[in-house]
């Protein structure tokens, strides 16, 4: 999927739409891009269903308990419960996400307050599968509920982590001995574009209550793959696993690697994820290991 960077800074959370069905075209878009999502990084095959409004003409309603209003349609998804099924899962969804975006419409992710049995009827899910999270869809109110407003607030929405929090240098000491922000060299091709504009595409994406669980390091060269980009996942335990199965931290990484991979291909930059075996840097707890950004 092909976006420009101007998409993925236009992106962010609706939570109050205008009440209209989306349009015959703005449905057989979205519907093209399931298909279009694919392939994923670890080779999983998230499933997705785009719930329209209730033939009696009510508003539709996914179970999110008065969060979202006046929602246009819904996607609900089923990921794999194999090894990378959720990063795929968060990475496959983002990209329709970007492809609303896109059409003008605003959007949503729902990780844990929707109508998970609704959803699974509507999927009919398979052995091995999970309902992983669901999309509100619509056009975007002309004022935001009271609520959302609360929401947006309560949720940090309109903040994210700085740059030191999230990225550092991989020395050859591993990743016990990182650089900080701060004190990465002043030529290294991190800190020009257009890979400085890349690792803006990442810092600047959704997460799960906003809580940006992504760490990158970055490598000025690796072998003959020039600059190398390696994913990590700085995981609050108790959150993460609080939906059992679902793991919503893990989706957030694939959220990070669609940004990263659209942001490339956009800036002209090479570059395809793959997991390297064994990881590139030590990562001591609460870390560990995702997957590398190489060219």
């Amino acid at each position: 999927m092909k976006f420009s960077i101007d998409t993925i800074r236009a992106r962010r959370s609706v939570r109050t739409y205008d009440g209209e069905p989306l349009s015959k075209e703005e449905r057989e878009a979205l519907l093209a891009s399931f298909a279009e999502t694919l392939p994923t990084p670890f080779g999983t095959k998230p499933r997705f269903a785009l719930v329209g409004a209730d033939p009696d003409g009510r508003p539709l309603r996914m179970g999110t308990y008065g969060l979202i209003s006046g929602a246009g349609a819904y996607v609900v998804g089923a990921a794999s419960l194999r090894d990378g099924g959720m990063e795929d899962f968060g990475y496959a969804m983002e990209g329709i996400v970007l492809r609303a975006t896109e059409l003008g419409l605003g959007s949503c992710w729902l990780g844990g307050i929707f109508d998970r049995g609704r959803s699974a009827r509507v999927l009919g899910l398979g052995e091995g599968e999970v309902v992983a999270a669901a999309l509100s869809l619509g056009r975007p109110a002309a004022k935001p509920s009271l609520q959302e407003r609360l929401v947006y607030g309560a949720s940090g929405a309109r903040g994210r982590k700085p740059h030191a929090e999230l990225f550092f240098a991989a020395t050859k000491d591993g990743a016990r001995a990182l650089t900080p922000w701060s004190a990465i060299p002043a030529d290294s091709p991190w800190l020009a574009r257009p890979r400085a504009e890349l690792l803006e595409a990442i810092r600047i994406g959704p997460s799960a209550s906003n809580k940006q669980p992504w760490r990158l390091l970055l490598e000025d060269a690796r072998g003959s793959s020039g600059p190398a980009l390696h994913l990590y996942l700085h995981e609050d335990r108790a959150y993460n696993n609080a939906l059992g199965d679902v793991k919503i931290q893990r989706m957030d990484m694939g959220i990070a690697m669609r940004h990263a991979e659209v942001a490339a291909a956009a800036l002209g930059l090479p570059g395809a994820w793959t997991r390297l075996d064994p990881p590139p840097f030590e990562a001591p707890a609460p870390r560990s290991y995702v997957a590398s950004f190489l060219a």
